[in-house]
């Protein structure tokens, strides 16, 4: 089944509806209680636990674990940030009190020293936005200061649940138990590294189909499809590499390999004259030619991936349009992308831009921290304005043509590196040579390189591996 990451709103419409249906509130709290609770359990064996529980149904569902992690032999106590607001909250209270468990309004100092070893985040949960204040903003910073481990309920208390938006103390969780489904704001957060490990736990509510899809592993076989017996290489995809400078010949170089190791049959690199020596002896397998040659005698292609090291300026853009009024298919990227959000201009009917986030708010005359704040509606705002499908890149990628988006959440930090861009966007040219929709060879690529950065960080590490060693496991 398809990861859907949903809202908040998207999760209190489905509560709405089950309730409607005839579920017990109660009995969807205890679920969600017995996932935080056999999680707590993974993460200490014999937990002596501090539930820190907010006035809402984060709290009532911190009160609930509380309760049947007591009842499982863990030693537990509880702060409470002020009279609890619902009927499920004060029954889950009174039932807590009858089982002895202490209950205080006030944060204990240095929980450690009073034999706590780890601490359950219940504060607040997807109904939370802004900034915390108070006694709340203060706790969330005692957590943080505590030294505990920390398992955090639906989503980290101070994180926004659709946004990932941190406007102020953010608790940081070594581990996230989200109900359902996961929460936008878990993946899409510029500080998603404060979730810490991200589960799900099945409360019994039907799923839905009105939410993000997210890319993983297990999506790949279904994209991509074995190659049939009979291909030859003609038949394979043909790219056409538009790249390249003086001191760029790399990002040319990984756009290239990045086409070949993705399954291209036949790829050929347009560039200036004084750098196809340095391509030649670093991409073998792709012919070479210079960029004038080309104009002139234009190889035959199927895809044109154009921008990696380009270069600007006039000249730059005028050979940039030569080669797209030749073309059917494109991939834009780096000083492609830079030009076009200069100065617009037609695009083939199958297109893919592929912005990092900076060239993300050029393209819309923004700036990053717009961007970040809201990469769904940018990428959708890009793919409407240029009439092309849109890979916005960045630790989790939104891939969109302006009608359904998509999440890639598979990746590591170690693609975090100059090239992997690059690669990628040979990747993608490579994936649209043989695709009805650009979208869906958009999110095939990136579902590719996100899986290969997983496999390269396991065996490269995460700091030190380099772009060709991560293109090496394309799969």
């Amino acid at each position: 089944m398809p990861v859907t990451l949903i809202t908040g709103a998207e999760m209190r419409r489905l509560e709405k509806e089950a309730f409607l249906a005839g579920a017990d509130p109660l009995i969807a709290m205890e679920h969600a209680a017995e996932g935080v609770v056999n999680h707590l359990f993974q993460m200490d064996a014999s937990p002596s636990a501090l539930f820190v529980c907010g006035r809402g149904n984060n709290g009532a569902d911190g009160l609930a674990a509380a309760r049947l992690a007591r009842l499982r032999g863990a030693k537990c106590a509880v702060s409470l940030l002020g009279d609890m607001k619902t009927d499920e909250g004060k029954r889950n209270l009174d039932y807590l009190k009858y089982l002895g468990v202490p209950v205080s309004d006030v944060f204990p100092d240095h929980p450690a020293s009073l034999g706590f070893t780890c601490v359950v985040d219940a504060l607040w949960g997807t109904g939370f936005s802004g900034a915390p204040e108070g006694r709340g903003g203060e706790w969330i910073e005692k957590i943080n200061l505590c030294g505990l481990p920390v398992l955090s309920v639906d989503i980290p208390s101070g994180m926004d649940a659709d946004t990932g938006a941190v406007m102020g103390e953010c608790v940081r969780a070594d581990r996230t138990v989200t109900f359902h489904a996961p929460k936008t704001g878990l993946y899409l957060s510029p500080r998603a590294d404060l979730c810490g490990e991200r589960f799900v736990w099945d409360i019994g509510f039907l799923h839905t189909e009105n939410g993000l899809e997210a890319l993983t592993e297990e999506d790949l076989p279904r994209l991509l499809p074995p190659p049939p017996s009979t291909l030859h290489k003609g038949r394979a995809g043909r790219v056409l590499v538009l790249a390249g400078s003086n001191g760029k010949a790399g990002a040319a170089a990984m756009c290239a390999l990045g086409a070949l190791r993705a399954g291209a049959g036949l790829v050929t690199v347009a560039c200036p004259d004084g750098i196809i020596p340095i391509l030649q002896a670093l991409v073998p397998n792709a012919m070479c030619v210079s960029v004038g040659d080309a104009l002139s005698s234009m190889p035959a292609f199927d895809v044109l991936a154009a921008g990696c090291g380009m270069g600007l300026g006039q000249d730059k853009r005028d050979i940039l349009l030569s080669f797209l009024a030749r073309a059917d298919r494109a991939v834009l990227d780096a000083d492609a992308l830079t030009l076009l959000a200069g100065s617009p201009f037609p695009l083939p009917p199958k297109c893919i831009l592929t912005p990092h986030i900076g060239e993300g708010a050029r393209l819309l005359g923004t700036d990053s921290a717009a961007v970040l704040a809201d990469p769904v509606g940018s990428a959708d705002a890009i793919a409407k304005k240029y009439r092309a499908a849109v890979l916005l890149k960045s630790a989790v990628s939104v891939i969109t043509d302006g009608n359904k988006a998509y999440l890639n959440i598979a990746g590591s930090p170690a693609l975090a590196k100059g090239g992997t861009g690059d690669a990628l966007c040979g990747v993608a040219a490579a994936c649209l040579s043989g695709a009805e929709d650009a979208a869906d060879a958009a999110r095939l690529a990136a579902l590719r390189v996100g899986i290969a950065g997983e496999k390269g960080a396991r065996r490269y590490g995460t700091r030190s591996m380099l772009t060709g060693e991560m293109l090496s496991l394309l799969r």
